[in-house]
């Protein structure tokens, strides 16, 4: 029987070092288990990574939102020097018409010689070239013929009268005319349509008799007021207009018509497309029937409203109180501009911020609820495809944001 003896382990591995070398963190068994995690680790960076940027997307929408909101509310230096030079010519108006009102028309004379070049400026830059013969323009230059070429004439100063007083009045109220006194755009329009009947009812009511009989006969020749006549010699001057602009516009720049300039025919006609007259006169077949009886309407529509020209040409207060509500109801238009268009404006770029930022609270969502983030069964090379995915849908994202922003006018 051999004896027991103790064996020398220094060159054996103990049970402890076997565990050790077993469970070490470099030991997987060959399946990889280091690249996995590895991998797993530079996903989850790259998810949060993703996350960061949306973070950060959002706070650029938030940016640009408010920038955007600014942009609309705030002014510019410009419209901030316009605003306060319109309250200022108002007070001027106010104070000569009370205190030196044979110095009225000079005023408005003023007035017209500045603001119309930039006014034909604008719109021929803005291909609304052909609205620069519409009848408004028309009375607004008979007006400076009567107080500078033809103070003499009657029968001008009865036409005068009669479109001041009638068609451009009553123009504030239907084409919703608004005296927005930062825009030098409305507050011309403004001018175009209240300043003539002003002016009209100084020169006819403010400045003494002496002084009208000796600088506008014209006026002095009228002691009552003939409203057969007046409306016979006003329709003749209407004509002159009405024929001319359509020989000049409707026929001669037909071909302009068509490529899409705009007239306030075709304007009118689309605006009141649904409505029962526009419906009529859209309905008729032919252009040469839709235009005339779009003169026709605009002829008895000039015709009602002259029909109280003799109360405003006999009776001062009548008169005055007349263009005191024309005036007010573009002030109040303009109120409405203000309070309307600026509210409604921010009310789309609160629903446009709400927008983007459920679109992006879903890309949110989508990428916490992902595999990536919750892995349960799945392989590196899924990981790797989901991750793909992912990158190339908040790539395409990113990009058509770009693009609407570049294409967005605040």
């Amino acid at each position: 029987m051999s004896s027991l003896s103790r064996s020398n382990s220094t060159g054996s591995v103990p049970y402890l070092d076997m565990s050790k070398l077993m469970f070490a963190n470099d030991f997987d068994f060959g399946l990889n288990l280091n690249e996995m995690k590895t991998k797993t680790k530079q996903k989850l960076h790259s998810k949060n990574l993703e996350l960061d940027k949306l973070q950060e997307i959002i706070n650029q929408r938030l940016q640009n939102f408010d920038k955007r909101v600014h942009k609309q509310l705030e002014s510019s230096a410009t419209e901030k020097a316009f605003y306060a030079t319109s309250v200022f010519l108002i007070f001027c108006a106010g104070f000569i018409i009370g205190k030196y009102p044979i110095y009225f028309p000079y005023f408005h004379t003023a007035l017209f010689v500045v603001l119309m070049p930039i006014r034909f400026y604008t719109y021929f830059k803005s291909s609304f070239q052909y609205y620069l013969a519409d009848l408004c323009y028309y009375v607004n230059l008979l007006l400076m013929l009567f107080i500078w070429v033809f103070p003499e004439s009657p029968t001008l100063f009865v036409s005068v009268f009669s479109l001041s007083l009638g068609t451009l009045s009553w123009a504030v109220i239907t084409w919703r005319n608004s005296l927005v006194l930062h825009s030098i755009e409305k507050t011309t329009s403004s001018f175009i349509h209240v300043m003539p009947p002003v002016t009209m009812f100084v020169m006819v009511h403010e400045l003494p008799e002496e002084y009208i009989k000796l600088r506008y006969p014209g006026i002095a020749a009228i002691d009552n007021w003939n409203f057969v006549a007046s409306i016979i010699t006003t329709s003749v001057y209407y004509t002159i207009w009405q024929v001319s602009y359509h020989y000049f516009i409707s026929i001669r720049k037909k071909d302009q018509i068509e490529k899409g300039k705009v007239t306030s025919f075709s304007y009118l006609k689309n605006k009141n497309k649904s409505t029962p007259l526009g419906k009529f006169v859209n309905g008729l077949p032919y252009l040469w029937m839709q235009t005339l009886a779009f003169t026709l309407i605009q002829f008895f529509y000039q015709l009602l409203t002259m029909t109280p020209c003799p109360i405003w040409f006999k009776y001062k207060h009548a008169c005055g109180a007349f263009v005191v509500f024309i005036f007010l109801w573009a002030s109040y238009n303009g109120a409405t501009y203000y309070i309307d268009v600026f509210g409604k404006r921010l009310e789309k770029e609160v629903d446009k911020l709400k927008k983007e930022v459920i679109n992006l609270q879903q890309e949110n969502e989508k990428i916490k609820n992902s595999p990536i983030q919750r892995p349960v069964n799945g392989s590196v090379d899924d990981v790797g495809t989901l991750d793909e995915d992912l990158n190339s849908e908040l790539k395409e994202k990113e990009q058509s944001e770009k693009t609407v922003d570049k294409g967005v006018t605040p």
